[in-house]
């Protein structure tokens, strides 16, 4: 595991202390419905963001993949429905659960090159859950009194985008390293018998 690992991990840990601030702070808010369709949104998202990215990294092992994705996946999405009660962590942890399973088999499935745009679009769909609760948790026929509160969701969307195109240039850097780092086969075109002799 790299930078790209770490950078991507370390996205998920600050997203979800991030969320689950938010979701203490306004669970007064929230009807105990709109707790569980965040809770499973986040979950879902988290799980299929590690999903992707351990499938990848364990390509062969999908056991051990499957388990690391799992866990973050349920990990992340109950802390998120912590705050509403059972049936919004059970809601959660089950989207968590299902997200890594999912995750896990489409990394497997993939190249790493093909695997970073999906862990992008995942990892920024799990910060718009910040913009989920911020639609969800304003009350009905509420009307903008300053411009000033503009400057919130256009501040998070710059965020979201510089943690993208980061994410983006350290995949990048760390896929060519890894390139150069292998050594180039140059007898590509020949089969080698146990014997010695090529083909």
């Amino acid at each position: 595991m790299g930078f790209y690992h770490a950078f991507i991990l370390g996205s998920i840990v600050l997203v979800t202390f991030l969320i689950v601030t938010l979701m203490a702070r306004k669970r007064k808010a929230f009807a105990p419905m709109q707790g569980m369709i965040i809770s499973m949104f986040f979950g879902m998202n988290v799980g299929l963001t590690a999903g992707i990215l351990f499938g990848v990294t364990y390509q062969g092992n999908l056991f051990l993949s499957t388990l690391f994705a799992m866990t973050i996946g349920v990990f992340a999405g109950s802390l998120c429905g912590l705050c509403f009660g059972i049936l919004p962590i059970i809601e959660g942890l089950m989207a968590g659960l299902m997200g890594g399973m999912m995750g896990a088999m489409v990394g497997e499935m993939l190249r790493v090159e093909q695997s970073i745009s999906f862990v992008q679009i995942f990892l920024f769909l799990s910060i718009c859950t910040i913009f989920l609760i911020a639609i969800l948790g304003t009350p009905k026929n509420t009307r903008v009194k300053e411009r000033k509160w503009l400057l919130k969701p256009l501040a998070l969307l710059i965020f979201a985008s510089f943690l993208i195109i980061g994410g983006n240039s350290i995949a990048e850097k760390d896929t060519i390293q890894k390139d150069r780092s292998v050594p180039e086969n140059h007898h590509s075109g020949m089969m080698e018998f146990p014997n010695g002799t090529n083909v």
